[in-house]
C-alpha cells in the first residue's frame, strides 16, 4: 500500500510478519498524519478486497468476520484510517516453526485413498490417491465381484503445493470418477500408476435402488486425531454394514498445511478405501478467511450447492430414501438460504437431513442468524435430524420447533452435535433444551434406517451405548 499527503512526501508501508510464533489473533491497523492540517492518502491496498474502514465503536477489524466489532475507540483514534485484515494470516506469517514437516512424505506407490460421491451413490463412486510428482498419470480398473469382466477408468491430477513444507512440498493428487455402476453391487477395484503397476484390490459396494434400509456413522471434529482414527477402524469393524461416513467439519486444525491432512489419512488407515466419505468443512478447514482450497481437493463432491458460491463446500446428496444438505457454515448463511429451501422444497426423501459445523443450540456462542435463516426452513418442511460440531461437548435436544419444544419428533428437529476427541468445557450449565449431553469424548454416531424406523445411537470407543433414540413414521 501507498500512502501519501498534500507535500511530495510518500512510501510504501509493509505490514509485515504477524508475530514469532503462530497465534490466532492476527493485528489490524489505523493511521493519520502527524499533522492534522495533512491529507493522508491511502492507495494501491493489497490485497484489493482488504476495504478501508473509519477507526470507531462499530467498525470491524478483520475482513472475514464482520460480527466482531470495536465496542471503544480512544478519542485520540477515532476518525483514523482502518486497515482491516485477515484472521488467517497468522496461520501463515509467524517465524517460530514456519517451515514444517510431514511424517508421511508421498512417494510413487499411492496412498492416501479415499472414495467419495460426486453423483448418484446407487451408480456411482469416486477414487481419490496421493503420489509423489514422479507418477504423471493414473487409472483405474475395477470389475463386479464374481466377474472376469475388468473395466478401466482413467485418472485426473492435481499438482498440490505446500510451499513451507520442507521434505514435501509437490505431491500429485488423482481423482478418477467411475459411472455406470450396478446398482446394489460390490465392485473390486485397483488403482494403477504404471503399464503393470497395481495397487492391492480394494472394494466397495452401491446403493440399492430397491432395498430402502441402509446405515452411516458420523463424527463430529476430528482434527487429525490419532484418538480419532482409533476409533474410526473399530467402528467399521463393530458396524460392517454401514454405507457410508461423514465428518461435522473441522476434520484438521490448519486447512492449509498440508502434513495435518497427510495425519488425518494416515490415522484413518484404510477406514474411507471401501466406504465413501461425505464431509463438511468448518473454520479450521475453511482457515479463517483465507478459504478452503486444500479441502475442495482433497474431495471429489457434489457440485450442485448454491450458485455464486464455492463449489463442493455446500452440496446435496441423497442416499435411496433420504435427503442429505451438507452445508458450509463458513460461507456467508443468509446466501444460502433459497438453495437450502429449493433442496427441501423439491425433496420427496422420507428421511432429511442436514449437517453443517457451527451448532445452533449450545450454550458457548448463538448462532442467531442459522436459527433465523435454515432452522425456520428445517421447521417448515421437516428435516429430522440436524448434525454438527465445533463445540466440543456432545449434545441431543428436545425435538424443537420455532425454537422451542415440539411433542415429538415428528412435529420438531432433533439437534445433535459431537466430538471425535477429548473434550474442554471447563463450565457446564444447563441447557433446557437438552435430553443428553457428555462433557468429554471421543464418541461417533451410527444412523441405521429399516423401513419406516430410524435407530440413532451414539457409542464410545469401546462400544458402550452412550445415547439412542428410536424413531419411527
Amino acid at each position: 500500500m501507498r500512502f501519501g499527503k498534500r507535500t511530495s512526501i510518500r512510501g510504501v508501508i509493509g505490514l509485515g510478519i504477524n508475530g514469532f510464533d503462530k497465534d490466532r489473533p492476527v493485528y489490524f491497523v489505523s493511521v493519520a498524519p502527524q499533522n492534522k492540517s495533512d491529507k493522508l492518502l491511502v492507495t494501491h491496498v493489497m490485497p484489493s478486497q482488504y476495504a478501508l474502514g473509519t477507526m470507531q465503536p462499530g467498525a470491524f477489524t478483520y475482513h472475514d468476520w464482520d460480527s466482531l466489532v470495536l465496542t471503544e475507540v480512544p478519542e485520540e483514534l477515532k476518525g483514523q484510517a482502518l486497515l482491516t485484515t485477515v484472521r488467517g494470516r497468522a496461520r501463515e506469517a509467524h517465524l517460530v516453526k514456519a517451515f514444517r514437516q510431514t511424517a508421511t512424505p508421498s512417494s510413487e506407490k499411492p496412498d492416501q485413498t479415499i472414495l467419495t460421491w460426486s453423483g448418484d451413490p446407487a451408480t456411482t463412486v469416486d477414487i481419490q490417491w496421493r503420489t509423489s510428482p514422479r507418477i504423471l498419470a493414473g487409472k483405474v480398473k475395477y470389475w463386479k465381484d464374481g466377474s472376469s469382466d475388468t473395466l478401466f477408468t482413467p485418472a485426473s491430477v492435481f499438482n498440490m503445493e505446500d510451499r513451507l513444507l520442507r521434505n514435501d512440498r509437490f505431491v500429485n493428487r488423482f481423482t478418477a470418477r467411475l459411472k455406470g455402476l450396478s446398482p446394489g453391487s460390490l465392485y473390486q477395484y485397483a488403482i494403477g500408476t504404471g503399464k503393470s503397476q497395481w495397487s492391492a484390490p480394494s472394494s466397495f459396494r452401491t446403493a440399492s435402488d430397491k432395498v430402502r434400509d441402509f446405515s452411516f456413522i458420523w463424527f463430529g471434529d476430528t482434527h487429525y486425531s490419532p484418538i480419532w482414527g482409533d476409533m474410526a477402524q473399530k467402528s467399521i469393524k463393530r458396524h460392517p454394514e454401514t454405507a457410508f461416513f461423514s465428518i461435522a467439519g473441522d476434520l484438521v486444525s490448519t486447512g492449509l498445511h498440508r502434513d495435518d491432512w497427510d495425519q488425518l489419512w494416515a490415522h484413518a488407515g484404510p477406514t474411507f478405501t471401501t466406504r465413501p466419505l461425505m464431509p463438511v468443512p468448518g473454520n479450521h478447514d475453511s482457515q479463517d478467511g483465507l478459504g478452503g482450497w486444500m479441502y475442495k481437493e482433497m474431495f471429489s463432491l457434489p457440485e450442485n450447492g448454491p450458485a455464486g458460491q464455492p463449489s463442493e463446500m455446500t452440496y446435496a446428496f441423497n442416499y435411496q430414501d433420504a435427503l442429505f444438505l451438507m452445508l458450509d457454515g463458513t460461507l456467508p448463511v443468509a446466501e444460502q438460504s433459497a438453495w437450502v429451501e429449493n433442496q427441501l422444497r423439491n425433496s420427496k426423501a422420507q428421511w432429511k437431513f442436514a449437517m453443517f459445523h457451527f451448532p445452533p443450540y449450545n450454550f458457548e456462542e448463538p448462532y442467531d442468524e442459522i436459527k433465523r435463516e435454515w432452522c425456520t426452513l428445517f421447521d417448515k418442511y421437516h428435516v429430522d435430524m440436524v448434525m454438527s460440531g465445533h463445540m466440543h461437548y456432545y449434545l441431543r435436544t428436545k425435538p424443537m420447533f420455532a425454537d422451542k419444544e415440539a411433542a415429538s419428533p415428528a412435529k420438531g428437529t432433533i439437534y445433535l452435535m459431537s466430538i471425535s476427541i477429548p473434550g474442554k468445557q471447563k463450565r457446564w450449565p444447563n441447557e433446557d433444551y437438552a435430553v443428553v449431553r457428555y462433557k468429554d469424548g471421543p464418541l461417533y454416531q451410527h444412523i441405521s434406517i429399516k423401513g419406516n424406523s430410524l435407530y440413532y445411537k451414539c457409542y464410545n470407543p469401546d462400544g458402550e451405548i452412550k445415547d439412542e433414540l428410536t424413531i419411527t413414521k
